[in-house]
C-alpha cells in the first residue's frame, strides 16, 4: 500500500486499520450492537478490510479491544495536552478547554468505552490495558502538579501522586457514568464543574466565574 508514492510501514499500516475499525466497531455499536456479539467477520467488513487482514494484525477481538482502546486514549490525551503543555501560563481557559476536549472525545468513543467497562469486569487483558492507559494518565498529571509546585502556582502540600490519581479517577468515571446515553446539552454544565473541581484542588489562587 502506498500514500502520494511512499510506500508506507506495516505499523503505519496497523495504525490505519485500527482506526478503520475503532470507526466501524463505534458506527455498528451505536446502531445497537453490542462489542461481545459482534464477529470477526462483521467488524472486518464494516472497516473494509479482509478476515484475513484482521488477523494479520490482531489475534482475537479481546486483543482488537484492547487495540481500540488506546486509540481512543489517545483522543482523550490529545485533549488533555491542552492543559499539560502549557501549565506554566496558569490559565483557567486552558483547563476548561482540555475538559470540554475530553468529554467530547469521550461522548465521539462513548460506545467503545461502555465495551471496555463491561468487559474489563470478567477480561483480565482488558483490565490490565484500561489501567496501564490510566496510569498514563495519572504519570501525566502527576507531572503537572510537580511543575506547578516548583512555580509556586500549585498548592505545596498535595501529594502529587494520590492527587494525581484521584482527580485523573474522578474525570474517567464521571464520564463513564454520566456521558453515554446522556443528554449533549449537559456535557456544558459537567465541563465546568469538572474544571472547577481540578482548579480549585490544584491552584493557590481561585477560579474566577
Amino acid at each position: 500500500m502506498a500514500v502520494s508514492g511512499k510506500r508506507i510501514s506495516r505499523e503505519e499500516r496497523r495504525v490505519a486499520i485500527e482506526r478503520q475499525l475503532l470507526e466501524g466497531a463505534e458506527r455498528l455499536m451505536a446502531d445497537g450492537a453490542s462489542f461481545t456479539e459482534l464477529s470477526v467477520e462483521r467488524l472486518a467488513k464494516e472497516a473494509g478490510i479482509s478476515r484475513a487482514t484482521f488477523y494479520i494484525y490482531f489475534e482475537d477481538k479481546g486483543h482488537l479491544l484492547r487495540q481500540l482502546t488506546g486509540q481512543a486514549f489517545a483522543d482523550f490525551t490529545a485533549a488533555a495536552n491542552n492543559w499539560w503543555t502549557v501549565v506554566d501560563r496558569h490559565d483557567p481557559a486552558d483547563t476548561e478547554s482540555s475538559v470540554r476536549g475530553i468529554i467530547a472525545a469521550f461522548r465521539d468513543h462513548q460506545h467503545l468505552m461502555n465495551a471496555v467497562g463491561e468487559m474489563a469486569s470478567y477480561t483480565p487483558g482488558v483490565a490490565d490495558t484500561l489501567r496501564s492507559l490510566m496510569g498514563s494518565v495519572i504519570t501525566e498529571v502527576e507531572g503537572v502538579i510537580e511543575a506547578g509546585k516548583a512555580a509556586g502556582i500549585v498548592r505545596g502540600d498535595l501529594p502529587a501522586h494520590a492527587t494525581a490519581t484521584a482527580l485523573s479517577w474522578m474525570v474517567e468515571r464521571t464520564c463513564s457514568q454520566v456521558i453515554p446515553g446522556g443528554d449533549p446539552q449537559y456535557d456544558e454544565d459537567l465541563a465546568r464543574a469538572m474544571t472547577e473541581i481540578v482548579w480549585s484542588t490544584l491552584y493557590l489562587t481561585p477560579l474566577e466565574t
